[in-house]
């Protein structure tokens, strides 16, 4: 009896390990929506060069969930300008982007931010820090879905704009606004 109640217990603590680790990776919905967040925060934002309306956005992913979220981008467009993307490994990949999106599991993300820091840069992000290291756009998860915040002193700094309606849909603005 007690050998059947141990074996139980330890099924028990395996399926509970590997449900908390699903539970830490981002499911397809989740990227499909974060996929549509950048997507729609790429449409919403003006940059200070005013570059060619027709002209290819150049989007940067990095981190792990980088390549599944570019699936989801493949063909689409900010508005007028196609979006070209660029997947990038290290901080000095990234001095072409337009805007860049950094998973949360990418060790390089303060490298990447502090280099972006002073150019004309939309940086979107999914960590906890992404805000607090210079970043403009905090997409997380609450209440079962996708929310995000938007750091404006950080898009102040670069010089990108970001459209009034994008910055009421937020959930907070730090360094001004809401």
């Amino acid at each position: 009896m007690e050998t059947g109640l141990i074996i139980r217990l330890c099924c028990t603590a395996i399926l509970l390990s590997g449900a908390m680790v699903r539970a830490e990776e981002s499911t397809p919905h989740e990227l499909q929506v974060k996929a549509t967040y950048i997507l729609n925060f790429t449409r919403y934002a003006t940059w200070p060069d005013n570059p060619d309306p027709n002209a290819p956005l150049v989007l940067c992913l990095a981190g792990q969930n980088a390549a599944s979220v570019a699936r989801q981008l493949q063909q689409r467009a900010a508005g007028s300008r196609p979006l070209k993307l660029l997947m990038i490994d290290k901080p000095e990949d990234a001095d072409h982007c337009n805007a860049i999106y950094i998973s949360q599991s990418d060790a390089s993300q303060s490298a990447l931010l502090t280099r972006l820091r002073d150019q004309a840069v939309l940086t979107m992000g999914d960590s906890a820090t992404f805000l607090g290291e210079g970043g403009m756009i905090h997409m997380m998860q609450a209440d079962g879905g996708v929310r995000f915040e938007v750091n404006l002193e950080a898009t102040r700094h670069s010089g990108v704009t970001l459209n009034p309606r994008l910055l009421a849909l937020a959930e907070r603005v730090i360094g001004g606004g809401k």
